[in-house]
């Protein structure tokens, strides 16, 4: 499998980087938001963090000057911005406030097999027994890492079909960007994509001004952190990694920021992980890397 695995990566390396970087940035994020809630309220973090990554996003598209989506593809590019960060960020934000922390990142987990399954059925996607069991396997490191560290029993409840529906439409809105990409340059795609979520967000929360200016100087300085580093760059390079990859293989890599997490936790903040962590996070590399090795994608 090796000489298969580097023929793949010396294809798609400049993809790959792009993909590895916004992985290590999303990774971030959890640990950072955590440390604000209960400070901050969650749409206006949301909407304060989305808004400004437009924003970022869009000067960037004025400096390359590429051209927008136009049209039809105009508006399935901001259905998709809606999905992937309106729809996406709030109802997994709302589920988890009545799931486990560990049950709940094992639902959301779901949405590279939702992804994956539209590609095939909506994009006429070609995927062979080295996608399916490498997500399979992936998804099974990722429910190791979530239940060995929270060691939570899932419960059917609401917030449980929230979380799947949040799974759900991110992987809607990622095959709706796909086709997109393939005409227009994927920063432009992605900017439009987030000023279409961004401007749904502040709909959501509609005090922003007043609840801005009771936010602590320390949080502001995180949000303006999450804005740039895991909002506009991230996404962007996350865009260009989804413009060259197939669905499976860009959506499937989302199961290593779970591990990342984990490492990041471990070198900066002192925190061990358990040994069901690190089986968990060895079996969602091995996944992983075998849905990359296929090259009927």
């Amino acid at each position: 499998m090796y000489p298969i695995c580097y023929s793949v990566v010396m294809a798609h390396r400049g993809a790959l980087v792009s993909l590895s970087i916004a992985l290590v940035l999303w990774s971030l994020t959890f640990p950072l938001v955590r440390a604000m809630l209960g400070e901050v309220p969650i749409e206006a973090l949301l909407a304060l963090r989305f808004t400004a990554a437009a924003v970022l996003l869009f000067a960037w598209w004025a400096v390359k000057g590429k051209t927008l989506p136009r049209g039809r593809d105009f508006w399935l590019t901001a259905g998709s911005g809606f999905c992937c960060v309106t729809a996406y960020q709030l109802l997994s934000t709302h589920g988890i406030r009545t799931v486990a922390s560990g049950p709940a990142s094992v639902l959301v987990d779901t949405m590279p097999i939702f992804a994956t399954v539209f590609s095939v059925f909506l994009l006429n996607h070609r995927a062979n027994w080295r996608t399916w069991t490498g997500l399979g396997i992936a998804f099974a490191g990722a429910a190791i890492i979530a239940l060995g560290e929270s060691q939570g029993k899932l419960q059917l409840n609401f917030g449980v079909g929230l979380l799947l529906l949040a799974a759900l439409i991110f992987g809607i809105g990622t095959v709706a960007q796909k086709p997109v990409m393939k005409r227009y340059d994927s920063l432009g795609v992605t900017a439009v994509s987030f000023a279409a979520g961004a401007l749904a967000m502040l709909c959501f929360s509609p005090n922003l001004l007043a609840i801005s200016r009771q936010i602590p100087t320390r949080h502001i300085f995180t949000i303006a952190f999450l804005a740039v580093g895991p909002g506009a760059l991230a996404y962007a390079l996350w865009g260009h990694a989804l413009s060259k990859l197939p669905v499976s293989k860009a959506s499937a890599s989302l199961l290593l920021i779970g591990p990342l997490t984990f490492l990041i936790a471990w070198l900066f903040f002192g925190e061990i992980p358990a040994t069901a962590s690190m089986i968990g996070a060895a079996f969602a590399c091995g996944g992983v890397l075998l849905v990359h090795s296929d090259q009927t994608a």
